[in-house]
């Protein structure tokens, strides 16, 4: 898939999960508007069959909910008491006002649910449950809304070079490195991604030889600080670089391959706890 694929999926998918968060007050008040409408028109109707309109807006509340890293607990309730509240017959004029109140509830739920727990996932798709512990969880999405786009073959040795060097494995780290400089392009949209598999590849080289501080090693340059997880010491201090240098390379790589190999996200799983120890180290 190239980088404009990817985007354009990215785009699609964008523009279905805003549909439905505007299908929760659409549905919503729509649904107790109608039954305002035929109350006034004289007609009989059942206003509970308007009330379709909130427990459907409930379901789509709770699966904007679902597809979050971080579940809320209260969204995804939400189908629950639409059916306790609209399930049992009741006076027309009480059953308008509730489905009216719902209407608001289920509407401050979505705004809560967009700025307090983050954006839905590119994909859409839930994440059977899988989540990741904070300050990685963060530094993940930091990196996916300032870059979005990581081509998947490029996040996926992204990913598998970060779980052979948690492993030890540091010859295979190179080999996987190369392959990943092997197929950059230019459609990559996050050119830090290049110098980090480069550290990674020199620094597994090291280990593997089992060499001390170089005189000269690579590093990240000033216009990617932004995208790391550390600042880097001050440039006297050879061995902290050297070692940040790593780290941030790591983290980096981590978060390419959570953000945009799927298939990878269950190996990367059983790694976060080494992902999680070089934020403190």
């Amino acid at each position: 898939m190239s980088g404009n694929d990817t985007l354009r999926a990215q785009q699609k998918s964008g523009s279905k999960i805003l549909c439905m968060e505007l299908a929760v007050p659409a549905f919503s008040f729509g649904g107790a508007l109608l039954a305002i409408f035929f109350s006034d028109m004289g007609n009989n109707v059942d206003p509970r069959y308007f009330a379709t309109g909130c427990v459907i807006s409930s379901f789509v509340l709770a699966y904007l909910a679902w597809i979050r890293p971080r579940k809320d607990i209260v969204a995804l309730s939400t189908p629950i008491y639409s059916i306790i509240f609209f399930a049992a017959p009741s006076d027309m004029a009480v059953n308008i006002v509730l489905e009216l109140l719902y209407a608001v509830s289920l509407t401050v739920l979505l705004v809560r649910l967009k700025f307090r727990f983050g954006a839905a996932p590119e994909s859409g798709v839930a994440d059977l449950g899988k989540s990741l512990e904070e300050p990685i969880g963060e530094y993940c999405e930091t990196v996916r809304e300032q870059v979005p786009g990581v081509i998947p073959e490029t996040a996926h040795y992204a990913a598998m070079a970060f779980a052979l060097f948690a492993q030890g494995d540091y010859m295979e780290v190179v080999r996987a490195a190369d392959a990943a400089s092997a197929a950059l392009t230019d459609a990559d949209p996050l050119p830090a991604i290049a110098t980090a598999f480069a550290i990674l590849r020199e620094q597994a080289l090291l280990l593997e030889e089992s060499e001390g501080l170089p005189e000269h090693f690579t590093e990240f340059s000033a216009t990617d600080a932004g995208l790391l997880a550390k600042p880097l010491p001050p440039e006297e201090k050879l061995h902290d670089r050297f070692e940040v240098s790593l780290e941030n390379a790591l983290l980096l790589l981590y978060a390419a391959g959570w953000n945009a190999s799927k298939r990878d996200r269950a190996l990367l799983l059983s790694r976060q706890s080494f992902a999680l120890k070089l934020f403190t180290t």
